[in-house]
C-alpha cells in the first residue's frame, strides 16, 4: 500500500531540506535518548525520584564527572567502602566476660581536593556495644573521631555534621598536641596534616586508615560497617540537593517531554483540522455553531484556567495532558483548516466526485481531509514544542507533576534550590538545553514543511 500523497509529500520534505534533516538528525537523538531511559535505566528507579533515602549513596550536589578532564582530575570521586572492605577480627576474654569486635579499612586518596561529606554506617548486632572510631592518616596522625554506645540495629555517623564529632576531632587534636583551628570541618581536618601550619589548607595524598573497635558482654557480638567518603563530582550530569543523580531525571524527562509534547500536538491538531472541514463542508447551521464555539475558545484564558485547576486538584501529568486537549478542541486550526476547505470545494475533482454519487461524507475523509494532512503535520511539528514549554512553564511554577521527573520539574527544583546563585550550572543548565533542542529540532523541521504548506516557498 503506496503512502499518501500529502504525508509522502511531507516526508519529502524534510528529508530533501537541510534544515529538516538536523532538524530530523536531533530529534532522533532524543528519541533514542528515551529508549535509553528505558532500557538502561529501569522505571524502578526513576520510580524513587521522590524518596530521599535512595538516593544516600550518592554526593550532594556534585558537578558531571567529565568536569575532571578541565580541571586536572583534581576533584575527587565518591569511594564506598562496604562491609567487605574491612578486616575483621574479634576474640573474647572469659576473665573479664567482654568480646572485642574490631574493623579496619584503608583507602588511597590521591585527590587536590577535599571531599564533600563523610559518612559511617555500622550495623551493631547485640543489645548494646560501645565503639570507639579512630581515623589514622598517613603520616600515622591517629584520631578518635566518635566515642559512644550504640544499641542494636543501624547506627549512622554523620561526620562532617554532627557537633559531637566535632568535639572528639578539637579533643583529639588537643591531646596530641597538634594544632586545632577555631572552626573544625572534619571532611577538611582530616584529610589535613595538623603537625604543621599551613597558609592553604591542601589535601594529604597517601593511604588512610579507618579503625572500628567494639566492646560488648554479648559472646555473639558481631558488628559490620560501611565508610562513603563522598566526592565532588558524580556520573555523567551531577546530582541535585537531594542526592538524586540527574542523569535519572534528564534520560526519563525525554520519553515524558515528547510523549506529552506528541500526543497533545496530535490530538489538538487533527481534531480542530477536523471540525474546521466539517464547519466549511456542511455549512449553515454546522457552520455558524462550530464557529461561535471557537470564538468562545478562542478567548477563554488558557493558562491561567490551567493553573487554577492545577492548584486545586493537583493533577498528574497525564490527568494534565487531558485537561490541555479538552481546551483546546477548537482553536486557530479549525479556522485555517475551514478556509482551506473552501478552497479545495471548488476544485474541479470534488465536483467530480459529487457528480458520480460519492456522499459527502466519502467527499470529505477521502478527498478534503487527504489535501488538508501537508498542514496538520506542519501544524503538528510546531506546536510540540509548545506544549513541552507549557509542561516545563507548570513545572517551575510548582503546578506540574509532583512525582515525576520531568525536565520543568528539575529546573523547578533547581530554582527552589538556588541553582543559578550558587553557581550549580549542570542543575539548571542541561534540562534547560535539553528543552531547548527539542524545541530547535521542531523548529526546523516546520521550517522545511514552510515549502509544502506555502507553494510559493518552493524551489524550482
Amino acid at each position: 500500500m503506496s503512502m499518501p500523497r500529502g504525508l509522502r509529500d511531507v516526508v519529502d520534505a524534510v528529508l530533501h531540506s537541510k534544515t529538516g534533516v538536523v532538524g530530523l538528525s536531533i530529534l532522533i537523538a532524543i528519541i533514542v535518548l528515551s529508549i535509553l531511559a528505558i532500557i538502561y535505566v529501569p522505571f524502578d528507579i526513576a520510580r524513587e525520584w521522590n524518596n530521599p533515602s535512595f538516593w544516600q549513596r550518592n554526593p550532594r550536589l556534585a558537578s558531571p564527572s567529565w568536569t575532571n578532564i578541565f580541571v586536572g582530575g583534581k576533584l575527587p570521586e565518591t569511594m564506598i567502602l562496604s562491609n567487605d572492605s574491612f578486616r575483621k577480627y574479634s576474640y573474647y576474654l572469659e576473665t573479664i566476660g567482654l568480646k572485642y569486635c574490631i574493623l579496619e579499612t584503608e583507602f588511597q586518596y590521591l585527590y587536590e581536593d577535599f571531599p564533600s561529606e563523610l559518612r559511617l554506617s555500622l550495623y551493631v548486632d547485640t543489645d548494646g556495644a560501645f565503639i570507639t572510631v579512630r581515623w589514622i592518616q598517613p603520616n600515622g596522625i591517629d584520631i578518635t573521631i566518635w566515642r559512644g554506645l550504640f544499641k542494636r540495629g543501624l547506627n549512622t555517623i554523620y561526620i562532617s555534621r554532627q557537633l559531637d564529632v566535632r568535639e572528639y576531632i578539637r579533643d583529639s587534636l588537643k591531646r596530641l598536641n597538634l594544632t586545632t583551628p577555631s572552626v573544625v570541618n572534619p571532611e577538611v581536618i582530616l584529610f589535613t596534616d595538623n603537625s604543621v601550619t599551613h597558609s592553604e589548607l591542601t589535601p594529604v595524598n597517601g593511604g588512610y586508615r579507618v579503625r572500628v573497635e567494639a566492646v560488648s558482654s554479648d559472646l555473639y557480638a558481631d558488628i559490620e560497617a560501611e565508610l562513603i567518603v563522598y566526592g565532588k563530582v558524580y556520573g555523567l550530569v551531577g546530582t541535585d540537593n537531594n542526592r538524586r543523580d540527574l542523569f535519572v531525571g534528564l534520560v526519563w524527562g525525554a520519553p515524558i517531554a515528547l510523549a506529552f509534547g506528541l500526543i497533545a500536538a496530535i490530538a489538538t491538531s487533527f481534531i480542530q483540522t477536523l471540525i474546521g472541514s466539517l464547519s466549511a463542508w456542511y455549512g449553515r447551521l454546522v457552520d455558524e455553531v462550530i464557529q461561535r464555539i471557537t470564538d468562545i475558545y478562542m478567548i477563554i484564558p488558557f493558562l491561567p484556567i490551567l493553573i487554577t485547576i492545577s492548584v486545586i486538584y493537583r493533577i498528574d501529568i497525564w490527568t494534565l495532558l487531558i485537561v490541555v486537549v479538552g481546551l483546546s478542541l477548537f482553536g486557530g486550526a479549525t479556522k485555517t483548516a475551514r478556509s482551506m476547505t473552501f478552497q479545495i470545494m471548488t476544485e474541479q475533482y470534488i465536483e467530480a466526485a459529487a457528480s458520480y454519487g460519492a456522499s459527502r461524507k466519502r467527499i470529505l475523509f477521502l478527498y478534503i481531509l487527504p489535501r488538508l494532512m501537508p498542514y496538520t503535520m506542519a501544524n503538528i511539528v510546531l506546536s510540540v514544542p509548545g506544549y513541552v514549554f507549557l509542561e516545563a512553564a507548570l513545572s517551575v511554577l510548582g503546578l506540574g507533576d509532583p512525582m515525576m521527573p520531568t525536565w520543568g520539574k528539575i529546573i523547578s527544583d533547581a530554582y527552589s534550590g538556588g541553582a543559578v546563585v550558587h553557581g550549580l550550572w549542570w542543575w539548571i543548565l542541561l534540562p534547560s538545553a535539553l528543552i531547548i533542542l527539542t524545541a530547535i529540532s521542531f523548529a526546523f523541521i516546520g521550517l522545511a514543511l514552510d515549502k509544502v504548506v506555502n507553494p510559493r516557498l518552493r524551489e524550482r
